[in-house]
């Protein structure tokens, strides 16, 4: 009984320490894009370039007024607190619609490309990592990380580009667009397998690397056992706890929005919602896209750390 009032008090804590990271970045979030010079409410009115003319002041205070930018800003944050507190995360400058359905709504594109992407990456990744990790210095692994620095290197627009020139126009094997057809899937997700499979393999291989000159593989292998039982038997079991670490971060950046590939491959995401909202200066949007990328973290690293603590035989958590 009292394991379980420890783990209570340890999940409470937690979820404690969650409300209270997430009023902090929201909080600062709010201030920060309030220090723009951009004013919404004249984009709102002129357009994002500016070419529409110019708004009387008269106008722009009342659409001020109408957005609820006329108030001070610790204000408006009060009531966009409120409000969140009674489910309603604002409503969107740009299309007029409640913040929450345009984050739904893009939420199952990303989905979707983080869980493919995620899914090609550890299909790589964890075999060759561990390959590498056994065949040290050998060819190989020379090749590999010689892949894997190269592929952590180039930027994602640049491999986003290049594959498009490659497979849409040279071969017209895969459309431009990734909304148009299913298989406009396959480019942002190579994109991103691709980039995620360099650093995790070059992770993999070093963890892998590090347990097998531990002792107790030397005490195994004195004992006559064999790589396999080695491999299987201890070395894997052992990096579990760093491996799902990795995995809920990439997929938490995967679903956050990968906001260049999705805007360079027009898939409407958290991503590309992102970036518009950015440039049209959405304060409700923005704070919203935030909200959700923060508590999917939370959420993830929640997960992660009571899976460990269930998994852990050792006694190095407590609950």
């Amino acid at each position: 009984m009292t394991r379980w009032m420890r783990g209570l008090g340890v999940v409470m804590s937690g979820l404690l320490q969650a409300v209270l990271f997430l009023i902090g970045i929201t909080l600062i979030t709010f201030f920060i894009l309030h220090l723009s010079p951009k004013n919404p409410a004249q984009i709102w009115l002129v357009g994002n370039d500016g070419n529409v003319g110019q708004v009387s002041e008269e106008t722009l205070h009342a659409q001020e007024a109408a957005m609820g930018l006329d108030k001070p800003v610790i204000i408006q944050y009060r009531d966009w607190l409120v409000r969140l507190l009674h489910g309603d995360m604002g409503t969107s400058f740009t299309t007029g619609k409640p913040v929450a359905s345009e984050l739904l709504k893009s939420l199952g594109p990303t989905a979707v490309l983080a869980f493919v992407s995620l899914t090609g990456t550890l299909i790589i990744s964890i075999p060759l990592g561990i390959y590498c990790a056994c065949r040290k210095d050998r060819l190989p692994d020379q090749l590999t990380r010689i892949f894997s620095f190269i592929g952590i290197s180039l930027p994602s627009f640049l491999v986003s580009l290049l594959l498009l020139w490659l497979f849409c126009l040279k071969l017209k094997a895969l459309p431009v667009l990734a909304h148009d057809d299913p298989k406009g899937m396959i480019l942002p997700a190579a994109v991103l397998t691709l980039q995620c499979s360099a650093r995790l393999t070059r992770q993999i291989r070093g963890v892998v690397l590090t347990e097998l000159q531990k002792d107790y593989i030397l005490g195994a292998m004195a004992r006559g056992a064999s790589g396999a039982q080695i491999l299987f038997g201890h070395v894997l079991k052992n990096i579990m706890a760093p491996l799902m670490t990795w995995i809920s971060m990439y997929f938490g950046v995967l679903l956050g929005g990968a906001a260049i590939v999705e805007t360079i491959f027009s898939l409407d995401g958290l991503g590309r919602l992102a970036v518009e909202a950015v440039t049209r200066m959405d304060y409700y949007m923005i704070q919203g896209f935030i909200l959700v990328t923060a508590v999917i973290f939370l959420a993830l690293n929640f997960i992660v750390d009571v899976i460990s603590r269930c998994m852990d035989h050792t006694g190095r958590y407590e609950w």
